[in-house]
């Protein structure tokens, strides 16, 4: 199931966010642009640093934790 959308420049701006579970908690303005903005320095950290030689990785693809799962998709546009 989903629950929010967001999607993300290269630059880390949040360009489009839409929750469709009524039962999610509510963010101001700022706290979504903190949010994409984390999870962008976040990718751009994990896409420069792999653990075999030569390798380039494409970066965060899925972060789980106890509550919901985060994945990351890329477009080529």
């Amino acid at each position: 199931m989903i629950y929010s959308l967001y999607i993300i420049n290269k630059a880390g701006g949040l360009i489009y966010q839409k929750d469709f579970n009524e039962g999610l908690a509510h963010l101001s303005s700022n706290e979504y642009l903190v949010l994409a903005g984390t999870f962008h320095g976040v990718h751009a950290i994990t896409s420069q640093i792999s653990p075999v030689k030569n390798s380039s990785s494409s970066g965060l693809e899925v972060l789980e934790a106890d509550t919901f799962k985060l994945y990351c998709y890329q477009t080529l546009t």
